[in-house]
């Protein structure tokens, strides 16, 4: 492929995916749908454009690194008090809703005589909420911080239980013995090494910056310092993304804990003198603006590849795809029996946001790479569920939208 081919390929798709999110901004519906449908328009069986097989090898490392960026960029805007108040919720919410996924998933699945085993294979793998989809639609509408707290945290533990329950699905198949208390203290572990370095590498970094770092050069800096962290975190045997998450936390609420350090200090005697007026926020506007640019262009690329992987020419996954995305968007309602003191249009958004995405993508890579999907079917409903579940999220999204600014409008009328 020609160099001038591939920047104007690059150029044109970057350019669709802004046209995209001024559409969102106009109308409300998603940018993620358009995103796909270019990805699957350019792909195999219409113009051809882009062949998927070319791609596989980057694959694998692009999927991973826009569910690190995405989520450090999401946490960005998360400030401790919701987070605090966000986390009992957001766990509950997670839990409860990939439970209910995976066996709504797996339950359609023996019903259409696939073996236990395989079905709940299948319901791990697509039990988790996208955050790719979620929290750039969330940065959009911008809800009660509290809500984005609660759907953010969603986001990221049910792309961790997916990626890890599937994985303890396929050494169960080979080893047929299933441990809960291994698998519950797996888990646990995972997200306490995570939870521990993000902390301690949010601190480490704002002391760094403060000393070391040159401002002209901090933005890249902080990029490579997240995927440091991330390597860390998965070589100490941690969840990287997770402590992506936590990372991103420290550091957006970095000159309240820097004044909450230095209260300790002079309560302990500490002949610490600086200035508690002094303590700058480590993320600036600016810098908040260059990350948001960067999860714009993972996004973007991340979508279009989506859509060059949606096969409908395998009829069988086609139907079975829309038959799981159709009963996720409908059990995803059960939300409101968590939900019921939430107001109306915070109900209506938590029950909108199920699509699938980036764990799913993950997972069917890993089960490619070690042979699980000797036939297309598994691959293909994969992507047609990711799919399915972003549009049929999009339209509901759309209807959210509508309500909640006839809703503004009549509140500023009454006024």
């Amino acid at each position: 492929m020609a160099v001038e081919f591939i920047l104007l390929l690059v150029s044109s798709i970057i350019i669709f995916g802004y046209i995209s999110e001024l559409v969102f901004k106009k109308i409300g519906v998603p940018d993620t749908l358009f995103l796909i449908v270019l990805g699957f328009v350019m792909g195999p069986g219409r113009l051809n454009i882009i062949k998927p097989d070319s791609l596989s090898v980057l694959a694998p490392l692009f999927i991973t690194v826009t569910l690190v960026f995405l989520l450090f960029d999401g946490a960005l805007t998360i400030d401790l008090k919701s987070f605090a108040e966000g986390i009992g919720p957001g766990i509950k919410i997670a839990v409860f809703n990939f439970a209910i996924s995976v066996l709504v998933i797996a339950g359609v699945l023996t019903v259409l005589n696939f073996g236990l085993l395989e079905a709940a294979m299948v319901g791990f793998c697509l039990g988790g909420v996208s955050s790719a989809f979620s929290i750039p639609v969330l940065k959009k509408i911008e809800p009660r911080k509290h809500l984005y707290s609660i759907l953010t945290l969603e986001a990221a533990l049910t792309d961790v239980l997916a990626i890890v329950l599937f994985l303890t699905m396929i050494e169960l198949k080979h080893s047929n013995v299933l441990l809960v208390k291994n698998v519950l203290s797996e888990i646990a572990s995972l997200f306490a090494i995570a939870g521990m370095i993000g902390i301690c590498a949010g601190f480490l970094w704002i002391f760094l910056e403060q000393k070391f770092v040159d401002k002209d050069k901090y933005y890249m800096v902080t990029v490579a310092y997240v995927f440091l962290v991330y390597l860390l975190t998965e070589f100490l045997g941690g969840n990287g993304a997770i402590a992506a998450l936590f990372l991103g936390i420290v550091l957006a609420n970095s000159k309240i804990l820097m004044e909450l350090l230095s209260r300790i200090r002079r309560k302990r005697g500490s002949k610490d003198k600086s200035n508690q007026d002094g303590i700058e926020p480590v993320v600036t506007k600016r810098e908040r603006m260059f990350y948001d640019e960067v999860s714009f262009f993972l996004k973007t690329f991340f979508f279009v590849y989506i859509g060059l992987l949606l096969n409908i020419r395998n009829t069988r996954a086609v139907v079975l795809g829309i038959c799981i995305a159709v009963a996720l968007m409908l059990f995803r309602n059960l939300s409101s029996l968590i939900t019921r003191s939430y107001e109306k249009k915070d109900r209506m958004l938590v029950n909108s946001l199920f699509a699938r995405g980036i764990a799913s993508a993950i997972i069917i890579l890993i089960a490619a790479r070690r042979g699980l999907t000797s036939e297309s079917l598994l691959f293909d409903t994969v992507y047609i569920v990711i799919t399915t579940t972003i549009v049929l999220s999009s339209i509901r999204l759309y209807f959210y939208d509508r309500y909640r600014k006839r809703l503004e409008s009549n509140q500023n009328k009454s006024k």
